[in-house]
């Protein structure tokens, strides 16, 4: 009985006060019955009243607590700047391109143009990512990537860099030294292009349902020989030993020859005449179209 007057005696003291109105001075808070100390209807423990005074998050430095939490929030932002200033002197860039340029001047001359070739590889882009989420500085990563190509390139690792427009350079036939770029560019285009057919009449089964050879040894002579003028004469120079012909032609049974008789060889010389190319003022894209479709019916594509 003692202890259910020691729980309700506060409410029934605060309804006989002033006339029983509900008025008269509320008990303190935190004690019983006061703001934030009345019981909840389930007779749980009441709730704790907030400490006083500013907010201070969990683990939170003694050098970032003021006084109020304006003045935490100022500490914290000026940490802040600081921490994104050293990241600035140490060199962490704000995106992950500044990773891929490089100073070509100062790195050596073996290793140049693989370098530099590094500013367009996705590969190398993934790796920069990586690093910029890890806040590494640009000139750290540089010396790494730079001393890694170097020991490659001593090692021997490396194939010398093939420099595109030489190699193309180098394959422009003598008749055509003279014509325009856009010109070359088509004779040069179907100088390749007769490599690779070449190749691939190799991989075709004769009449006897039998290839000259296997297709993963044909797509291989291609990955290894057709990225390079060099590559490329080589084709032309073991297309001739094998027809015992001064120019390269295409191979008997069933290898050499198309609908009508007519060769590759020569269906490629009557569609790198001047008037089959479309800027012609003769040209006829009908002719142009029935050529070509010859050409497809003899290398099977």
């Amino acid at each position: 009985m003692k202890h259910l007057l020691e729980r309700y005696l506060p409410l029934r003291n605060a309804e006989n006060e002033g006339g029983g109105g509900g008025g008269g001075t509320p008990p303190p808070a935190g004690a019983p019955g006061g703001e934030g100390g009345r019981p909840a209807a389930d007779g749980s423990p009441p709730a704790s009243d907030p400490p006083a005074g500013p907010y201070r998050p969990q683990g939170l430095p003694d050098t970032m607590f003021g006084e109020n939490d304006r003045d935490t929030m100022d500490k914290m932002a000026t940490a802040l700047n600081g921490y994104r200033t050293r990241d600035s002197e140490r060199g962490v860039p704000e995106t992950a391109d500044a990773y891929q340029t490089f100073d070509l001047d100062k790195v050596d001359e073996a290793v140049r143009p693989q370098l530099e070739a590094l500013s367009s590889d996705l590969l190398f882009k993934a790796v920069a990512d990586v690093a910029l989420e890890e806040k590494v500085p640009v000139g750290a990563m540089q010396k790494i990537v730079t001393t890694l190509y170097s020991e490659a390139a001593k090692a021997g690792i490396f194939e010398p860099f093939l420099d595109v427009t030489a190699e193309r350079q180098a394959l422009i036939p003598t008749e055509a030294q003279n014509l325009p770029k856009a010109e070359q560019d088509r004779a040069i285009d179907a100088r390749m292009q007769a490599n690779e057919d070449f190749v691939k009449l190799l991989m075709k089964p004769g009449e006897d349902g039998k290839s000259q050879i296997d297709q993963a040894t044909g797509e291989h002579v291609m990955l290894m020989l057709m990225d390079s003028a060099n590559g490329n004469k080589f084709l032309e120079f073991f297309r001739s030993q094998m027809t015992g012909a001064e120019k390269p032609q295409p191979l008997g049974g069933g290898l050499g020859s198309g609908g009508g008789g007519e060769s590759r060889e020569a269906l490629r010389a009557e569609m790198a005449k001047p008037e089959m190319q479309p800027n012609h003022p003769k040209f006829d894209r009908a002719a142009y179209d029935a050529l070509d479709e010859k050409y497809k019916k003899l290398i099977g594509n």
